[in-house]
């Protein structure tokens, strides 16, 4: 892996503060302890069931371990900086230090997960990030952050729909031409950056609006864009049937759609995609070359588990499933 860290760019929503390696190849994301345990598990999981199908991870990306931001009470972080090979980003170090002039103490340690870096295959990514379900808090919060989150989910389609659209990337296309400022913003010469407040504006009567401008990629030809909704809409019955047989409660999770906008890459892949992606594998002899390099036309993937968890023999997530059966109604109605 190369020796720096970059800020990750084409992030359609969520927090700042995530970044890749210089090949973009890995993407590193500060989170908390739920985070890790879940991805932990799941990771476990599919290495036991990889003979049975299609399951949860299938979805997830590729989990490769993690980092921990901070250093134990006591420590130097100047000291253990100079004792460790690994090269630190340096917002890492910067957010560190700026902690404590000489030392953290143990219960500001933060972990961050190294994922397989979901848009490594991509050479203009358009990509949408779709929260799920109508519930957007667990247990743990604040009175105060379970009336604010349930504000929204009552104000938005994540009540009418069960999904919500948190924000966009996308090249600039005769759709987006049309957004009002306040939702927008243009990012360099071809993207256009959605924010969630748009999401937050529309109604179960003009969501769809959305997933039309969406697609809307000015270089794709009429029937491209019919391919990437019938892809989707494959991959989306795919995922409600794999959720049906799952013991989790996601709160607070999102899909993220992605597709590529270069037409030259359609041309090169013959406009065939793949409804389920190989995961990367840091194994192979040849991952960097081969993983780095490969390429495709779209993918779906679930994301954000900060909230979520397992929960054995207590059946599938109905809050979920909600958001995908509309996300499936969705699609039919844009494809017809």
């Amino acid at each position: 892996m190369a020796g720096g860290y970059v800020k990750a760019k084409h992030q359609a929503a969520g927090h700042d503060g995530n970044f890749t390696d210089e090949l973009e190849t890995l993407f590193f994301k500060p989170t908390n302890a739920i985070e890790v345990d879940f991805y932990q598990k799941f990771s476990q999981s599919s290495r036991q069931e990889e003979s049975e199908g299609i399951n949860l991870s299938s979805w997830m990306p590729t989990f490769l371990g993690t980092l921990q931001l901070g250093f134990p009470e006591n420590v130097s972080a100047n000291a253990f900086l100079q004792s460790s090979d690994m090269e630190v980003p340096k917002n890492v170090a910067s957010i560190t230090n700026a902690s404590s002039s000489s030392s953290i103490a143990a219960n500001q340690e933060k972990p961050i997960i190294v994922l397989d870096n979901l848009l490594r295959k991509f050479k203009s990514p358009n990509i949408m990030d779709v929260k799920l379900g109508k519930v957007l808090h667990d247990d743990s919060c604040s009175e105060d952050k379970k009336s604010r989150l349930q504000k929204v989910s009552n104000d938005t389609t994540s009540g009418t729909l069960g999904f919500r659209i948190c924000g966009l990337k996308i090249q600039k296309n005769e759709l987006s031409i049309g957004l009002d400022t306040k939702f927008c913003e243009s990012d360099d010469e071809d993207y256009v950056a959605v924010n969630k407040f748009y999401g937050r504006s529309l109604t179960a009567d003009n969501v769809e609006d959305a997933f039309k401008m969406y697609f809307a990629r000015d270089y794709l030809t009429q029937l491209q864009r019919e391919s990437l909704c019938d892809v989707f809409q494959k991959r989306l019955m795919l995922l409600y049937n794999t959720l049906l047989d799952e013991d989790v409660r996601l709160i607070s999770s999102s899909l993220l759609f992605i597709y590529e906008g270069d037409p030259s890459s359609w041309e090169e892949l013959g406009d065939r995609h793949e409804l389920l992606e190989a995961n990367y594998d840091p194994d192979s002899s040849d991952s960097e070359d081969e993983n780095a390099g490969s390429k495709c036309l779209s993918s779906l993937s679930l994301i954000d588990f900060a909230h979520s968890r397992h929960v054995p023999g207590q059946g599938y997530d109905e809050n979920v499933v909600m958001g995908v059966e509309s996300l499936l109604q969705i699609f039919s109605n844009i494809s017809s």
